[in-house]
């Protein structure tokens, strides 16, 4: 993590000497690779910044950043590039339609909204960091105020990103525990939300009778989960959440 990323002070009250909160832009240290050992083992190279960014200037991807409830998945996360500025620009498109009290409940629609699997560890817990690092800076620069990890924003917050972005294998479906990789559908009921269960390998088409969640229709990177056969938990309010 290079001097200029922000930096997340992990279940820790976000503290700065200068009340006057900015937005902060996260920088690219540059390295695509951590090790010849990873790629050759797990294929991995990170995105550069530049390349996250053009990506995402698509006009049909950037009408879809202005949709709150648009979702979009990262099969392979890596430690955040794409899932850091796509809530950026999600989170900036909040900035912009929201009052001060609507904006906690917009912000946590957006954050919903995205999906991610990640198969390495620490890879998955920078990811959360980043996301959650992205959420607490737009807060204070919206609101110049500090955001308290005793908030049930914070909480929801945090729980909303602990849910969404998991570790998996999305070639197997599975986590590292052999167990069916699972996702919350998150359903709208006036201010309050509702959840689904359903697992990942339910958004394919497959033959496989084994999977009870398994529905016809291939997965959408920017489609809508929907029409998911799952348990509906009781609606809760956006805000607590994480109590759901």
């Amino acid at each position: 993590m290079s001097k200029t990323e922000i930096s997340l002070f992990d279940e820790q009250q976000f503290k700065s000497t200068d009340k006057k909160f900015k937005i902060k832009t996260t920088a690219d240290d540059g390295n695509l690779i951590k090790s010849k050992d990873r790629v050759q083992h797990h294929g991995e190279v990170f995105t550069p910044k530049w390349m996250v960014k053009k990506m995402l200037s698509e006009p049909s991807i950037q009408e879809k950043l202005h949709d709150l409830h648009a979702t979009f998945f990262e099969p392979s996360a890596g430690e955040g590039a794409f899932l850091k500025e796509i809530l950026h620009q999600k989170l900036d498109h909040v900035d912009e339609i929201s009052n001060k009290s609507s904006w906690e409940n917009n912000a946590l629609w957006a954050l919903m909204s995205i999906y991610a699997i990640e198969l390495l560890e620490d890879n998955l817990v920078k990811a959360k960091r980043a996301m959650l690092d992205v959420f607490i800076n737009h807060y204070q620069a919206f609101m110049q105020k500090e955001l308290s990890i005793n908030t049930d924003l914070y909480k929801s917050a945090k729980y909303i990103i602990d849910v969404n972005i998991v570790q998996g294998n999305t070639l197997t479906y599975k986590n590292s525990e052999n167990k069916l990789i699972k996702f919350r559908e998150w359903i709208p009921s006036g201010s309050k939300v509702g959840q689904n269960i359903f697992t990942y390998k339910s958004l394919f088409n497959n033959d496989d009778i084994d999977d009870v969640d398994a529905n016809e229709g291939q997965l959408s990177l920017f489609g809508d989960f929907e029409d998911i056969d799952s348990k509906k938990n009781r609606p809760v309010q956006l805000t607590k959440v994480y109590e759901g």
